[in-house]
């Protein structure tokens, strides 16, 4: 017997585990909604009415040898490749592939992961719990797409986790038939090129887009080189240089994991490829030096005024008086008066809207930036138009020269591109019309294979940071008295520092992950509940990593998310409550919040420094949490107005994107 057959100590389909039947619905309402529903309905009985048709498939090919069911796939390709329908094709590919996944894995789909994958085979966004397994529902859409031999992109959120997905479900799709790699930072164009060959490539969103942008420079720089059409008859075309791209010429199907987070935090930053960095010279410094200065005296609203909305700081007549009688440098590395007015904004920027370890943190002498949405490092990233060097300059560091955009492409360009999309992810139900106007795309919420019992507890409001703090620790002492497991979700580094050092005084063993801290993530993560422990992290470290409840834990009521302070989005927050209750486990999640909390800002500048006022006045008598609806009308606004910058953005690319194919006549545009 294979090794592959030896993971499976069942042989008879009778014995295989439960499916999870039922929860998709009795079979004649999945017709009625596959017939009449709404769209969603449409798509989610449509894919529950191919459950049967998939198991009983799944049944004939489960008595199948080794090398019979490489044989069978073999004979799925070749229907593919010689044009048969994939939607003809879909329950017999769907059934071989659970078979390869229980062959190699010990794991069988359960039915809410095949309904999953069929939603995303018909170009849907499935809304997968976390903890439903994604990774496995992800097997049956890409295998089937792969059949035709044009290319699948399986795109992640990190390196990591695009390398531990196609290890993991890799000899699945070998035992298929299929090839199978991954795409890493730092690998040479012919590792890139060979791996883009391969039937089914994973990689982050960012790399993928990036190759993408890189082919097209090196396609621009060709132009004019190119052997003339009569060469392969004339034999001159031998010297002609080769296709230098490493993608193929065409984008066929992606299948984007943790949609939400690409789709719409990412989809505000355009993917920009600069030319490479330098240190300024002391002449190219002077600017950034003398508006960080003249940016520390000014004073608001006399000087400069904030235009929330816009997220720009504009100065007022009396700041450019001040600009122009601040002894504002001169010589050949000077810019006009008015490129000192935007040096000097983008100064205040960088003093009154950027907090060293939020937004940025600084590594071996550089500004690294940080994801706010992940709490990850972003090495290689940099801000535009002078902003990364008025940073620099904040900071007392090594000033880099500005560089030179030589391409870009946003998020939302780039996966258009795609004949073919879908995508999967925890939560983004609430952002339907958004995903649906810019990327066609329905959302589909797919039931739970088991009822989620998490408790959702109540907020709580303290009047300040350090009281926040100081309940969060008296209440992490309670909940391993109880044996519980805690993780603790954090803003940013400098805030999941301050918790730790307040845990350490407090005498409580815990480990912390943030952007310094890193590299292991998902180790760290996988052991949070495996003992009453407690795990700090920033944000959703850890995403995409099962966090296993050990029997004393889950006996004792199971993971216990904190989180520390309420998000820009209510997404995010509820991708952090999600840790919690997996797989129907039992667990709980509450966030403790404070006047302090940044998110506040939302409600304007005065209105949040009179709340800030007003808890460090405190009172014994107060009730905190009647502050608790500011928090909510402050996510709106914010979350309102991260929405508009999306748009705008898409608005500002198309703009793009026609002046360039009326000036270049470029084909390769979008």
């Amino acid at each position: 017997m294979s090794t592959l057959e030896a993971a499976s100590p069942v042989t008879r389909p009778d014995q295989l585990p439960d499916p999870g039947a039922g929860r998709l619905g009795p079979t004649w309402w999945n017709y009625v909604r596959a017939a009449v529903g709404l769209p969603w309905q449409r798509r989610l009985g449509w894919a529950a009415v191919q459950l049967p048709r998939i198991r009983a498939w799944e049944k004939k090919y489960h008595a199948l040898s080794e090398d019979e069911v490489r044989q069978a796939g073999l004979r799925l390709r070749g229907r593919a490749r010689n044009g048969e329908s994939l939607d003809k094709l879909l329950a017999e590919a769907f059934g071989l592939a659970c078979v390869a996944c229980w062959r190699v894995t010990g794991m069988r789909p359960y039915d809410v992961q095949i309904a999953a994958g069929v939603v995303l085979h018909q170009s849907g966004l499935a809304e997968l719990a976390t903890g439903e397994g994604k990774t496995l529902s992800a097997v049956l859409p890409s295998y089937l797409n792969a059949l035709p031999g044009k290319g699948v992109h399986v795109t992640t959120v990190n390196d990591y986790l695009a390398r531990r997905d196609a290890e993991f479900v890799g000899p699945v799709h070998r035992l298929l038939g299929l090839t199978v790699g991954a795409i890493q930072q730092g690998q040479g164009d012919q590792d890139r090129a060979a791996m883009y060959k391969a039937d089914i490539t994973y990689g982050t969103a960012a790399e993928f887009g990036f190759d993408f942008l890189r082919d097209r420079l090196k396609l621009a720089g060709q132009r004019g080189s190119e052997a003339p059409f009569w060469s392969p008859w004339s034999g001159a075309g031998h010297g002609a240089p080769l296709d230098p791209r490493v993608q193929r010429h065409e984008h066929y199907f992606a299948l984007v994991d943790e949609a939400d987070n690409i789709f719409i935090d990412e989809a505000r930053t355009p993917l920009i490829i600069a030319s490479p960095t330098r240190p300024a010279t002391e002449a190219e410094c002077i600017v950034f030096r003398w508006a960080n200065g003249v940016a520390l005296e000014m004073r608001r609203d006399e000087h400069f005024s904030w235009d929330q909305k816009k997220q720009k700081f504009e100065l007022t007549e009396a700041g450019r008086q001040m600009v122009r009688w601040s002894n504002p440098p001169t010589g050949t590395a000077t810019s006009a008066m008015d490129k000192l007015v935007e040096a000097v904004e983008q100064a205040l920027h960088a003093n009154y809207r950027f907090r060293r370890d939020q937004q940025y943190m600084i590594d071996k002498g550089k500004i690294v930036l940080i994801d706010e949405a992940t709490g990850r490092p972003m090495k290689d990233r940099h801000w535009r138009e002078g902003l990364h060097q008025a940073v620099e300059a904040k900071e007392g560091i090594q000033i880099t020269k500005p560089t030179e955009h030589a391409a870009q492409i946003t998020f939302q360009s780039y996966f258009r591109l795609y004949k073919k999309l879908a995508g999967m992810t925890g939560t983004a139900a609430t952002s339907w019309f958004e995903i649906f106007r810019v990327y066609g795309l329905w959302v589909v919420p797919v039931p739970t294979n088991r009822p989620c019992v998490r408790k959702a507890l109540p907020d709580r409001v303290y009047p300040t940071e350090d009281a926040k703090f100081d309940a969060v620790v008296a209440e992490v002492q309670r909940l391993l008295a109880e044996g519980r497991a805690i993780l603790i979700g954090t803003s940013s580094v400098e805030r999941s520092e301050r918790l730790s050092a307040k845990l350490t005084a407090a005498k409580i063993d815990h480990q912390v992950l943030n952007a310094r801290q890193h590299e292991k993530e998902a180790q760290v993560v996988a052991q949070a509940a495996q003992g009453p422990r407690v795990t700090v992290a920033t944000n959703m470290a850890g995403r995409g990593t099962d966090i296993k409840l050990a029997e004393s834990v889950r006996a004792a009521g199971g993971l216990h998310v904190l989180g520390t302070e309420r998000h820009d989005s209510r997404r995010i927050d509820r991708q952090l409550e999600g840790r919690a209750g997996r797989q129907g486990d039992p667990g709980s999640a509450q966030f403790f919040l404070s006047l302090e909390d940044d998110l506040l800002e939302g409600l304007g500048p005065g209105l949040h420094a009179s709340l800030k006022e007003r808890g460090r006045r405190g009172g014994r008598r107060v009730d905190w949490d009647k502050y608790h609806p500011l928090f909510e009308r402050a996510q709106g606004k914010v979350e309102r107005r991260h929405y508009i910058s999306r748009i705008d953005l898409l608005n500002r690319e198309r703009r793009r994107q026609e002046i360039l194919k009326d000036l270049a006549a470029d084909p390769y545009v979008d």
